[in-house]
Parts: C-alpha cells; sequence; structure tokens
C-alpha cells in the first residue's frame, strides 16, 4: 500500500510539472525488471497466481509462469482482462489514441491497438494511467510518453479521451488538448468549464479531483 501511495504522489507530481520539457520517463513498476507475484484474470472468467514480469508499453505481451521452475507464458492485453500486483490494479482497454513522440513537434496522436492501462479510478468515468513507448528524434532515445486515460462506456461502446503528463507543447497545441477533452466531458458542465480555463502549466490534479466525484 505504500508503494501505492508513492507511486500515486509521483504521478500528481508529474501532472502538477507538465509544462516541463519531456523527459525519459522509466515506469516505476517493480515489475518491469523482475517477476513479482501476482494475480492475471483471463477472459473467461477465471485467474490464476504466479509470477509476473510486464514492461508498460503498447501491444507489450505480459510474462506470466505460475512459480520460478514453471514454463514461462506470454498474454497479449487483448488475452487478460487485466492483472494486479500487490495495490496496483491494471485493466486490459483498447482502441484509443494517446500524446507521444509525434505530437509535440507533428501534431500527431498515436494510436494504441492494445495494452494496459493502471486504473487510478473507477465510476462513471474511468482513469487510467497508460504508457505509450516512442523514439524522440530530438534526444535519440526510446522514451516512455505518459498519458492519464479516460474511459466512458456509451450506446456504440467504450470512447477514450487522453491527457499528456510532462511532455511540454506550444500553447495551439494544447488547445488542441483541452478541445478533445470537452468533448468527452460534454455532459459534464462543471468538469468542461475547469478544462476552458486550465493553463498547461497548471497541471490536471484540479479536473481528475472533479472526475472522481462522478461515483
Amino acid at each position: 500500500m505504500v508503494r501505492k501511495i508513492l507511486f500515486l504522489l509521483s504521478a500528481f507530481t508529474l501532472i502538477q510539472y507538465n509544462s516541463l520539457t519531456a523527459q525519459v520517463q522509466s515506469p516505476p513498476y517493480p515489475f518491469t525488471r523482475n517477476f513479482i507475484t501476482g494475480v492475471i484474470f483471463l477472459n473467461d472468467g477465471t485467474q490464476k497466481s504466479g509470477l509476473i514480469k510486464w514492461f508498460p508499453a503498447q501491444e507489450e505481451k505480459l510474462v506470466f509462469r505460475e512459480n520460478e521452475e514453471a514454463t514461462r507464458q506470454k498474454f497479449p492485453p487483448e488475452e487478460l482482462t487485466g492483472f494486479q500486483v500487490d495495490s496496483f490494479r491494471f485493466h486490459s482497454i483498447s482502441g484509443f489514441e494517446v500524446y507521444g513522440n509525434d505530437f509535440a513537434l507533428l501534431g500527431k496522436m498515436s494510436k494504441i491497438n492494445h495494452t494496459f492501462g493502471e486504473l487510478l479510478d473507477s465510476g462513471k468515468v474511468n482513469s487510467y494511467l497508460v504508457y505509450f513507448s516512442g523514439y524522440n528524434a530530438l534526444a535519440g532515445v526510446n522514451q516512455s510518453y505518459a498519458n492519464i486515460v479516460f474511459e466512458k462506456k456509451t450506446d456504440s461502446g467504450y470512447v477514450y479521451a487522453a491527457y499528456p503528463v510532462g511532455i511540454r507543447m506550444k500553447d495551439k497545441k494544447f488547445e488542441r488538448v483541452k478541445d478533445n477533452l470537452q468533448i468527452f466531458f460534454r455532459d459534464y458542465p462543471e468538469i468542461e468549464d475547469k478544462i476552458k480555463t486550465v493553463q498547461q502549466q497548471d497541471g490536471f490534479s484540479g479536473i481528475l479531483e472533479l472526475v472522481k466525484k462522478l461515483h
């Protein structure tokens, strides 16, 4: 639980300082480098306990084994409903766009077909922390781009909107971010009005608090 609290504080710190130049962000999960005890949830409703290793990136497969001697199994996100390690709970989500390596310079969003998102809050609107892995041409390195992804269910299926964490961009591009979020939250006037007034240097924590109240 302590690790979870520290991680959330770290995430909100990134949000508060989202006007800083994007840095190479290494997702701070214990299972990115080592196998950690956890549970996977299969699409048929069953679950398995064992050891889990996964690096947060689009299309990245989760590696699972029931014990240290067991054979490794690989599960793409679409074959699981999610997994849990300690207090970290992840859901399989698919078919949405985030802000990655192409947005700050080219204004193009990046599509994610399948991935796992860490569930930050659930209710009428679910909130996830999602990482997109892309090549930063200016720095010459691969980089993990963090996004807060919002999810809601409609008659036609799930729809999504994203907010970039720690990605510095020109004001015109940030207005595009706000426009997309206003469309997503148009049924919630208080949140929509808050988004209209937010500035890039303000961070997004105030809006996240409003989203949490939608339960």
